[in-house]
């Protein structure tokens, strides 16, 4: 095929692509634009009560200045000690779970080790501390985050 008829076939397949869509538009006239309302509930706004007036209070007066009793705070209840531990492993092989024990007790880390049963297929655990709070028990797995690389988790141990 010549190239100038393969040029004029498709300028006449975009004419009447562009004829197929926007013929159609101008004959069915304008466009009814629909608009649509939503109700919105919006509570009034809320009333705030007036502020009282503060008396003045001159200096001439000669009353002494009482200095305002501190207000009792209740002490905070103190935590048992020894009730927080920071679980630094769980391990299927007690080897496994020895071998990071020592490692943290070379690093002066108080370790123990718990193992539920006494079969071999028992979970050992290997938990630093006890602590006597939380925040120190938080305080110890970010160092053994950073020092050790060790992920932890914080266990409380109720009584």
């Amino acid at each position: 095929m010549d190239k100038r008829f393969k040029q004029r076939l498709a300028g006449a397949v975009v004419l009447v692509a562009l004829g197929v869509i926007f013929i159609p538009m101008l004959l069915s006239g304008p466009v009814q634009q629909t608009r649509v309302d939503i109700e919105l509930d919006i509570p009034p706004e809320p009333t705030t009560p007036a502020v009282p007036e503060l008396p003045d209070v001159s200096m001439s007066e000669s009353q002494p200045e009482q200095p305002p009793e501190p207000e009792s705070q209740p002490e905070p209840q103190p935590e048992s000690v020894g009730d927080v531990f920071v679980q630094v492993g769980s391990f299927a092989s007690r080897e496994n779970a020895q071998r990071l024990v020592d490692t943290l007790a070379s690093a002066e880390f108080s370790v123990r080790m718990i193992t539920e049963d006494a079969s071999e297929q028992a979970p050992h655990r290997v938990q630093v501390g006890p602590f006597a709070g939380r925040e120190a028990a938080e305080q110890a797995a970010q160092t053994l985050a950073e020092d050790h690389e060790l992920p932890s988790l914080i266990v409380e141990q109720g009584e």
